[in-house]
This record gives C-alpha cells, structure tokens and sequence, in this order.
C-alpha cells in the first residue's frame, strides 16, 4: 500500500508535534506540523481554597475531570498545599472525561469512574444528571476553554450547582511562526490533508488566520482538505466551527489517526478533485 503517496499533510500538533511528524513520514506523507497552542496554567490559589472549603465541609458531590494535564496540575498543588486532601478525595465520586484523566486520578491514588465512549462533554453531563440530585454540587476541572454553555444549562435545570475550576488556558505558541506560514499556504492551496488532534487547534488556526486578515481564505483553503480527526469531541469542536470532518479515528489515539487518514484520505481526496473537475 502506497498510504499517503507523498501527499502534503498538515498537523497542528503541538505537545507531541516531533512524534507527529515520525509518524506521517512512516505513512509515506510529506509533514507540514506547526504547533498551534501552548499550555499556560492559571492561578490556582482562589480556586483551590475554595475547594479546601467546600471539601471540608462536604458540600462536593462529584468531580469530573476532563483532561489528564489538568487533572494532574490541580492534583498536584492540592496535594502540595495537604496530603490528607487526596485521602478526603477518595470519598467523592471522581468522573473521568477519557483514559488520561482516568489515568491521572489513579496515579494519585484516586479512583474513577469512566464516562462510556465517545467520552465527550455529553457524557460527562448525562453522568452528573443520572448520578446527583437537585441541591447537590459538581466541580469540573476544566480544559483549556470554558465549558460548554450548554452543559451549565441543562445542569442548571436539573438544579445542580456547577463550580468550574480553570487550570490552565490554550494560548497562541511563543514562535508563532510555522502556524503562520500553515494559514498561508492553506490559503494557497498547499497541504492535502489535514490532522486534528484537538478542537482548540482548529479555533487558534481561524484566530491567526483572522489575525492575518486571511479567515475567509482560510476557510475556503480548509473546504478543499480531507480532515481527518481524533475523535467525537474534536469533531464536534471542528463542526461547531464550521469544518466538515471527513473521517474519524477509532479508536481516539495519534497512530490510529495517521494511519486512517494515511489508508482512506488518498481516496478521498481523488473524489473530491475528481468531481471538483
């Protein structure tokens, strides 16, 4: 099989942008990776007393953790400020947005209860529902973007108390140089297909390009790609902002996503420039 055949694929991979590019050169494809975010971590020193708070108190009736990083972050400096704080912990219901919170949780002792697949925000909400009562409190850790206006409504109706915890927020990367050249040569036609990791890559690739002045162009350069993504949550994101995922991994892990694309994006891509002519 001739997986990708030297098709240019671009990859706004930032955390694992190195083993991103390994993996598209093992699939026979041309990498174009240009980090898209960086993690910056937030002040957690209100947040956490207010948690020691309500912890002490017994007024947390569950935690849902939605990434493994801010789970981690926020385990960490909770642990820092009392040990004793993870042991009251393993008194509350612990819900896990995924694998790597999951992960997280238990490499600080904690166990969890995983949301079924796809394992997105949805989920986490029809958890919470099913599980707490009208009165009753659910902190959630958030994930780089605030939560979903959707999700504080229906919780709210149910009347549950919602607190969100910021961990940390996705800003543009310090060298924002490779996402600029990646908005432009969109523009011009360059990359065949494209590789979504996570939805805030796609929403920090349409803010450089409004910040070039470039978005329509952008968008219009984006509808000629196969895009391919990680899983349900990204492409839910990736719809939200009006981008048509052309495939899916599954399941949701890196190889999985370079090898589907590597296997049907060829194809896909004939079809869409074949009827394009």
């Amino acid at each position: 099989m001739d997986w990708f055949g030297h098709l240019n694929v671009l990859s706004l991979e930032s955390r694992r942008s190195e083993e991103m590019e390994t993996l598209i050169r093992k699939y026979g494809g041309t990498p174009q990776v240009a980090p898209s975010m960086r993690e910056v971590k937030l002040d957690l020193s209100g947040p956490l007393a207010q948690f020691e708070r309500d912890l002490a108190a017994g007024d947390i009736h569950a935690v849902a953790c939605l990434t493994g990083v801010g789970t981690r972050m926020f385990l960490k400096e909770l642990a820092a400020r009392d040990p004793r704080h993870l042991e009251t912990l393993r008194g509350v219901p612990l819900i896990a947005r995924g694998s790597k919170p999951a992960q997280a949780l238990k490499s600080f002792g904690l166990p969890s209860v995983l949301v079924p697949r796809p394992c997105t925000w949805h989920e986490v909400t029809e958890h919470l529902l099913a599980t707490l009562t009208r009165g009753q409190h659910a902190v959630v850790l958030e994930y780089g973007d605030a939560l979903p206006t959707a999700m504080r409504r229906e919780l709210g109706y149910a009347g549950i108390r919602v607190t969100s915890v910021p961990v940390y927020r996705c800003a543009f990367p310090q060298d924002p140089a490779p996402l600029a050249r990646a908005v432009r040569d969109v523009v011009l036609g360059g990359p065949d297909i494209l590789l979504l990791s996570s939805g805030t890559q796609l929403l920090h690739f349409l803010k450089y390009a409004e910040k070039l002045g470039l978005l329509d162009e952008a968008r219009a350069g984006l509808a000629r790609l196969v895009v391919v993504s990680i899983g349900p949550a990204c492409s839910e994101a990736a719809a939200d902002l009006g981008l048509r995922i052309d495939l899916e991994a599954n399941p949701h892990k890196m190889g999985i996503l370079v090898r589907m694309a590597a296997e049907h994006g060829p194809g896909l891509l004939a079809q869409r420039l074949g009827r394009a002519g």
